[in-house]
């Protein structure tokens, strides 16, 4: 049920922050251009909306409940599993400035790893999932 709840909640968001913006001008369109690199990557009709969402998602990180240096520690190893190329430096920068160490860097890229590599083996092999979870509740 949970999970049908965040299925429901995230396509609304998505549906919303993705919706269609109102018409740009060349000025407006510009601007939007300047302010982030990133922003060449969407198209116009849904830019204002995607430099509003994504300096939104980086208070993630600045202001969000897990500290700073363990968002981007979790975001390198989610980018390490899913073979970003352009978010392993972004982050790895980040972790830099923030002052963590290459052991801290190396653990986090090596738990993803590890994350991948079991669940290629489970899934790979079928494990039975309804084993697998009765065994983590000690059934």
């Amino acid at each position: 049920m949970k999970q049908l709840l965040f299925i429901f909640l995230f396509a609304g968001i998505c549906s919303t922050v993705y919706s269609q913006d109102a018409t740009l001008t060349a000025e407006e369109k510009q601007e939007l251009l300047q302010a982030s690199p990133f922003n060449s990557v969407y198209p116009s009709s849904i830019l204002k909306s995607a430099d509003t969402y994504f300096k939104a998602q980086l208070g993630l990180y600045k202001e969000g409940v897990i500290a700073e240096k363990e968002a981007h520690l979790i975001a390198l190893g989610t980018s390490a599993a899913t073979k970003c190329q352009y978010c392993i430096p972004y982050h790895i920068s980040e972790l830099k400035r923030l002052g963590a160490s290459e052991d801290e860097i190396k653990t986090a890229v090596l738990i993803a790893a590890d994350i991948m590599k079991m669940s290629t083996l489970f899934y790979g092999n079928e494990f039975d999932l309804e084993a697998f979870k009765k065994m983590l509740k000690g059934e």
